[in-house]
């Protein structure tokens, strides 16, 4: 079902333009499902192909399931995802219905009852080609696929979710606002600021970190409305999985993205809203000293590498305040106070307290946190 595919990341096909060019010649002669976000174009290809179109506001388990069974029922062998992180992940995660051992099922089952999920190991059971119309997610060159469901965000993480092409199209990315490029741009540099808050990563990978996070933020801090910017972000971003930058001894370093996760869950706001309302009050932790929460020395060494490229704070927290309020990334309400210890609870339950992710953390360190963080006036 799917071709031979060893490799750790995906072929990379970037350029303006080569959309429709790049996946009809990878499509050729082949069954073909194209599953694409309602809101963007699905004519991708050249030749006879069904298509799926999903509104990526409204992705439900049920929903999934149902792109699942389609799948099943007409197996193609090479599926074109075209859209935002939530369709690539979900066609990601849809596709695992090609896998043995009813693998769907098992991820599905799992997420119910499990914040991460670690799927068994195998190689992609049918060739996805990652089309991605937004920026920074970087699910077009991961092997993760994010579910929401009845108990919030889950990971369901696997080599079998790798896609075998990614195809970044400066065209797609044309409608994006530059607020939203620039959310995007910040999404890629907090995910090597993240994997940078860890001492066990190698003198590459810090090389890496430095020199990507620094291109992210000197490209985002210019003209963001031009084609080639866009595209140079993208690459940036797909760069972040196909580097150093994040490999290492400690696969949960980016400890804020946990507590993210939750507060978007309760608050019903984009992933990204949600970080920069978290994410000075972690690094004041790591800064103070606090190992639960990362390692000062290391965040500071990247941070140090990087600032001076846009003329920022050299204190971490400040700097990356000063960072969110230049881009104008906004930040949600203030939850209540019944919010604040609903979102704790749900950080220690999923992610705490033995748990590896935000090991020795508890409901009370996260509404310390919550109330330490960054909101917007208004609140719930």
């Amino acid at each position: 079902m799917s071709s031979e595919f060893a490799g750790r990341v995906p072929t990379l096909w970037h350029g303006r333009g080569i959309t429709r060019q790049t996946t009809t010649r990878l499509t050729a002669d082949r069954e073909t499902l194209v599953i694409a976000d309602s809101s963007v174009a699905t004519h991708v290809v050249d030749h006879s192909a069904r298509t799926i179109e999903v509104d990526a506001h409204s992705m439900t388990v049920a929903v999934l399931v149902g792109i699942a069974e389609e799948i099943a029922h007409r197996p193609p062998s090479v599926i074109v995802a075209v859209g935002g992180g939530s369709i690539l992940d979900a066609t990601k995660i849809a596709s695992l219905s090609l896998a043995p051992g009813h693998m769907f099922d098992f991820a599905i089952e799992r997420a119910s009852r499990s914040a991460l999920t670690f799927l068994p190991d195998a190689p992609p059971a049918v060739d996805v080609v990652a089309v991605p119309t937004t920026l920074g997610t970087s699910s077009e060159t991961n092997s993760v696929g994010i579910l929401k469901n009845e108990s919030g965000y889950r990971l369901i993480v696997g080599r079998s979710l790798r896609p075998r092409h990614a195809i970044i199209d400066a065209c797609n990315l044309m409608t994006l606002t530059p607020a939203s490029v620039r959310e995007g741009a910040l999404e890629a540099f907090l995910r090597l600021a993240g994997a940078s808050t860890s001492s066990r990563r190698s003198a590459r990978g810090r090389r890496d970190a430095v020199v990507i996070g620094g291109a992210l933020l000197e490209t985002a801090s210019g003209e963001v409305n031009a084609a080639a910017s866009r595209l140079r972000l993208a690459r940036l971003s797909a760069a972040t999985q196909r580097s150093g930058a994040l490999r290492g001894q400690d696969p949960y370093s980016a400890r804020h993205w946990y507590v993210a996760n939750e507060v978007a869950f309760a608050l019903e706001v984009r992933k990204m809203v949600a970080t920069v309302a978290v994410i000075a009050a972690v690094w004041r932790r790591v800064c103070s000293g606090d190992p639960r929460w990362g390692d000062r020395e290391s965040l500071e060494e990247f941070w140090t590498g990087v600032a001076g490229r846009v003329a920022l704070p050299l204190d971490p927290p400040a700097g990356i305040a000063a960072l969110i309020d230049r881009w104008g990334i906004p930040t949600p309400p203030r939850p209540t106070a019944q919010t604040i210890h609903r979102i704790s609870a749900a950080a220690e339950t999923a992610w705490g307290n033995r748990y590896p992710m935000l090991a020795g953390l508890f409901a009370d360190d996260f509404c310390d946190l919550l109330r330490d963080s960054y909101w917007s006036e208004g609140g719930e």
